[in-house]
């Protein structure tokens, strides 16, 4: 009998003990009440993070948001002998959300996203370090949108 007590108290004292998981699996999808429309030719690791944002956005809506992405690769660190050792990726990201009803742009704002890679002893493994920040600084970039739009739509609520 005391060994079931005991078990008890402590299976109760480990599930009410307030754990919480630090690391957890977040959703990067956004959820929207508009169409997404990328108006600017990108790379495939820009296209591809656009679409793996964007990709619940809903195709019939009376509102559009159009999305221009500008990529640059910029040179941060160079050696002694001319070569780059690391590079900066920066993208830019402007925004208009059009009311397709009245026909009229309704809120227009930018976003930045930033990453840097280094440039590796082959071209393959460069390219691949390049890839994944161009990802990462589009993603950046691109997750501000939806909060910039709800805080300007919460401002004209109020």
């Amino acid at each position: 009998m005391r060994k079931i007590f005991i078990i008890i108290f402590l299976s109760n004292f480990f599930i009410q003990c307030g754990f919480q998981p630090i690391y957890s699996e977040i959703s990067k999808t956004v959820d929207s009440n508009y169409e997404t429309v990328l108006i600017s030719e990108n790379s495939i690791a820009t296209k591809e993070a656009f679409n793996s944002i964007f990709k619940n956005s809903m195709k019939q809506s009376n509102f559009e948001l159009k999305i221009n992405i500008i990529e640059q690769n910029q040179p941060i660190v160079t050696n002694s002998d001319g070569t780059v050792a690391k590079y900066r990726i920066d993208i830019s990201t402007s925004f208009i959300l059009y009311d397709k009803i009245n026909k009229k742009e309704i809120f227009s704002d930018y976003s930045r996203g930033f990453a840097q890679y280094e440039t590796q002893t082959n071209n393959y493994d460069t390219e691949q370090k390049k890839y994944e920040a161009i990802r990462i600084a589009t993603t950046n970039s691109l997750q501000l949108i939806p909060i910039k739009i709800q805080n300007f739509q919460s401002r004209q609520v109020e």
